[in-house]
């Protein structure tokens, strides 16, 4: 708000930070990220969700700490995303690794650090994770990120849950993945994941794309595959 003519944000001056720090500077809210997270929290509370700060929104350290002291986990899709996730205190136990083109040495280091989950987005990525698994001795949760095929009518180059979108597996292709899960032993598949885009303004998209997941989890279901 102004008061006269001088720019407050939270009872801040403005003019105060350009006395202390050079221009141009970011400025955030603390009390509206607290707000936006607690409220968001809120309303998913019945589900007792673990909720996971997208590390690429923002990865400033102050921000990473702030809502790991609330409780967040955090989303990486990257090595140097998941190392800053741990320098600021967030627990390994609340941290999944996403995206695209991990490389080996990424997987190995999310395996050392023993995080909460890899989502996988590929069956070539699959095999890998398992394979390194074996060789470390070890058991990792995955999560299979599907592709649903919707389209969220947003930018193309930021649409990733088209069938021709190079993003998760073809959600025709899934219950067969969970057929071969004992081909996994050293993976244990505990969940979907879906990612359908950026910058996405309505809810259709959202819908459409649950809708398609619904009907996926009832398919596993029918064939013993919770």
């Amino acid at each position: 708000k102004y008061v006269g003519k001088q720019l407050f944000i939270n009872n801040v001056d403005c003019e105060s930070i350009i006395k202390i720090h050079k221009t141009p500077i970011y400025c955030y809210s603390s009390s509206e990220i607290i707000e936006n997270y607690n409220n968001f929290h809120k309303s998913l509370k019945k589900l007792n969700p673990l909720i996971c700060y997208a590390v690429k929104a923002n990865f400033n350290k102050e921000i990473i700490k702030m809502l790991g002291k609330l409780g967040s986990g955090a989303d990486v899709v990257s090595k140097g995303e998941l190392k800053l996730a741990l320098d600021a205190g967030i627990n390994p136990s609340k941290i999944v690794f996403s995206g695209v083109g991990k490389t080996k040495e990424e997987i190995i280091y999310a395996l050392r650090k023993k995080i909460f989950q890899i989502n996988v987005e590929s069956e070539e990525e699959l095999d890998e994770i398992n394979d390194l698994a074996i060789n470390k001795k070890t058991l990792v949760n995955i999560s299979i990120r599907v592709n649903p095929d919707v389209d969220a009518n947003t930018h193309k180059k930021i649409s990733t849950g088209r069938s021709d979108d190079k993003f998760g597996i073809p959600i025709s292709k899934v219950v067969e993945i969970f057929k071969r899960k004992n081909n996994y032993n050293n993976l244990k598949i505990n969940g979907i994941a879906i990612h359908i885009g950026s910058q996405i303004t309505k809810i259709d998209p959202f819908k459409n794309a649950f809708e398609k997941i619904k009907k996926l989890i009832t398919r596993l279901e029918k064939n013993n595959i919770n």
